[in-house]
């Protein structure tokens, strides 16, 4: 039985998405994500909604049910078994590898992804707590002219691949954040693809986003969630003048 719980205070390949290159895997014992700053247990900074396992990847999915967009936060993911043992944390993460969400408007999805390990296939709950939480006042969301559609699901020799339709009715948007959530045959979710995405113009793109996992027979993409982004992890100066792309 898989349980959530959110503890208040939490592809393109080689971009800086939600992801986490090195997670903390012990059985038997280690730090635990209540020693992330919380706030007060009234209101999530964001409620968890699902979280699943495909090939030793761990994705967590969380929805920001405020009426403000999430300006930036840290999420602290803890996995533990059906024994209450801890698993895998991304406490020990290096600084700057995981769990950040940035730019997230009222009422939008998003995914955080770790790569665990065989240990993955052991996880039973998982907790999402948050730290450097910063909020945007209601009247400061704007209107998203990005939607996203997917197209279809391929596999290739390093995983799968996301293929979807991107349609941008406003003017041009420097950079988005773009995830697609994929479910299994049996409707259970299985994982998020996640990617940074720049120079959307107005009008149609389609865009392929890469899973570095293989996923089972039947898996389906569900949806594709995108809104704008405006930090830089990169820093690099953008130059805008071709089609919409990965950096």
């Amino acid at each position: 039985m898989r349980t959530v719980t959110t503890i208040i205070t939490l592809i393109a390949v080689g971009i800086a998405g939600a992801g986490c290159s090195g997670v903390s895997s012990k059985v038997g014992g280690g730090p635990d994500a209540d020693t992330a700053t919380t706030q007060s247990a009234a209101r999530p900074v964001l409620v968890t909604q699902d979280w699943g396992v495909v090939d030793g990847m761990l994705s967590v999915v969380v929805r920001n049910t405020t009426d403000r967009t999430l300006q930036s936060a840290s999420a602290v993911i803890t996995a533990r078994d059906d024994n209450d043992v801890l698993v895998a944390s991304t406490l020990e993460a290096p600084t700057g590898t995981c769990c950040a969400v940035t730019n997230l408007p009222p009422g939008d999805e998003f995914g955080f992804y770790v790569d665990i390990g065989d240990d993955a296939d052991q996880i039973d709950r998982v907790d999402v707590a948050y730290r450097q939480v910063s909020w945007g006042t209601a009247d400061e969301t704007t209107a998203n002219t990005l939607s996203a559609r997917p197209v279809r699901l391929d596999g290739n020799g390093l995983g799968a691949v996301v293929v979807a339709d991107v349609r941008n009715t406003g003017p041009l948007v420097d950079q988005a954040s773009v995830q697609a959530f994929l479910y299994g045959a049996d409707g259970d979710f299985l994982a998020v693809v996640s990617g940074r995405w720049y120079c959307f113009s107005r009008g149609a793109h389609e865009i392929a986003m890469q899973l570095l996992h293989p996923v089972p027979d039947g898996t389906q993409v569900y949806r594709v969630v995108i809104h704008p982004v405006t930090d830089d992890p990169d820093g690099t100066a953008l130059n805008c003048a071709g089609p919409a792309r990965a950096r």
